[in-house]
């Protein structure tokens, strides 16, 4: 499914409800308009149906008189929709010019009621009657007076599109300011996911606590997870490294009495203390490696480590006039575990200062996102047939150089966990094994 969007879902809710709203508000202002302009139009027509009666008389003779008629110039333009009557003994005895001798039906218009009505040519019309009786006339007299409903229609016409364009950019102004709004009110969120990228990153251990108050729950229990998953990392590695001593002991103690022992039996005992003690480092080191799955917010600067790990080989070494140089790797930083880091480098540079005879070179660069980092010395090197054994758990090709022969296997086992690799080669300049491992790198910055 595709990820619905919390900007645009808020966005559409609140551009919904304007829209309805806007809606709404503009048919109940056009109804309130043609109310209002029918009333106006009702009142108009009934104006004028005073005056026509107020001109109205009978003469002795019972005919009907009238002193004047409508000045409104629309009564006298043919077809203008403004016609006025009036009906005197069954016959119509007086009509506007307008008119043109046609009859006008009121329909159900008497009784000052205005009604709608269809015109002489078949136009619309809004219709007012009334039934009056005057002094000397001999029964009652109907007026009746009309007005073209289309000119309700155009002022409601004009109103409504009017009112339209003002709602309509009305709508567009709200909506502008709600996606502001939106943008604005989850700007926090931006912000966290930038915290959370910079912890991924490593820039950060933890979620600043500068957060509006409804994300900072979210926050303190971001920083809760971060500090539970260090907690447990912590004591892993502290159980392992008890578990270390608490092995390593016992096991140096057998050995020595082992030694004691003659023949082949003391031999297979020390075969297998010697192979009991390499599969508990080997062991042990997976244990105490933190992996990706380790604290998040976790980098490690690439350049401070080999600087130690050189110091520390320059004093172990120093007998042997081993020199180690170091190229490329400042402002390079490792996505993972300093511990996991350190074991790593501190394996390869450690066999090549081994066999090295008096060059020892590390160099490091960027490749888009992994870290690639070259291990070489001078040393006799390892046959092409022979580099992928070595990378096998306890092998070794020279027993008389010391160690259990873990190194390789080690720095293979935790790169892995990285999603790394580890390749042997022979080095172009110095002669001997090149060793290039792949890591993750982080990105470079302040902390």
């Amino acid at each position: 499914m595709q990820r619905a969007s919390l900007t645009r879902r808020l966005a559409l809710a609140a551009v919904g409800l304007i829209a309805g709203g806007l809606l709404i508000a503009g048919l109940l202002l056009i109804y309130m308009f043609r109310d209002h302009i029918e009333r106006r139009f009702d009142r108009a027509l009934a104006d004028q149906m005073s005056e026509l009666i107020a001109a109205s008389d009978v003469d002795l003779d019972g005919n009907l008189v009238l002193a004047w008629t409508p000045v409104d110039p629309r009564f006298n333009r043919p077809g203008s929709g403004w016609y006025w009557q009036i009906e005197y003994r069954g016959a119509i005895v007086r009509q506007s010019l307008s008119l043109q001798r046609m009859t006008l039906g009121h329909g159900e218009g008497a009784n000052n009621h205005a009604a709608q009505t269809v015109g002489p040519t078949g136009e619309p019309l809004r219709v007012l009657a009334r039934s009056i009786a005057l002094p000397g006339a001999e029964g009652r007299l109907v007026y009746v007076l009309s007005g073209p409903e289309s000119d309700i229609a155009g002022d409601v016409g004009r109103f409504s599109a009017i009112t339209a364009m003002t709602l309509a950019a009305l709508g567009l102004a709200l909506a502008g300011a709600v996606l502001v709004q939106v943008r604005f009110g989850l700007r926090p969120l931006v912000g966290l996911r930038r915290a959370l990228a910079d912890i991924r990153a490593g820039r950060a251990h933890r979620m600043p606590r500068t957060f509006p108050g409804e994300v900072e729950p979210i926050v303190d229990e971001l920083n809760a997870v971060l500090d539970h998953n260090a907690a447990l990392l912590a004591r892993a590695r502290t159980h392992a490294g008890n578990l270390a001593h608490a092995l390593k002991h016992p096991l140096t103690v057998l050995k020595n009495e082992a030694r004691l022992v003659d023949g082949d039996r003391g031999r297979i005992l020390m075969e297998q203390i010697d192979a009991m003690r390499a599969s508990i480092d080997r062991n042990l080191s997976r244990a105490r490696a933190a992996g990706p799955g380790g604290a998040l917010g976790i980098r490690t600067d690439v350049a401070e480590t080999i600087e130690g790990l050189r110091f520390s080989l320059d004093l172990l070494y120093r007998g042997q006039g081993i020199a180690i140089t170091v190229e490329g790797v400042e402002g390079l930083f490792f996505a993972g575990d300093g511990q996991d880091f350190e074991e790593m480098l501190g394996n390869l540079m450690d066999n090549a200062c081994k066999w090295a005879r008096t060059s020892v070179r590390v160099r490091g660069e960027n490749r888009a996102d992994r870290l690639v980092l070259a291990v070489e010395d001078d040393g006799p090197g390892i046959p092409t047939t022979e580099r992928e054994s070595v990378l096998l758990r306890g092998r070794r090709l020279d027993e008389s150089v010391p160690g259990a022969g873990l190194g390789l296997d080690i720095v293979r086992d935790i790169a892995e966990l990285y999603r790394g690799t580890v390749r042997l080669d022979e080095s172009e300049t110095l002669g001997g094994l090149r060793v290039r491992i792949e890591l993750p790198a982080a990105e470079s910055g302040a902390d």
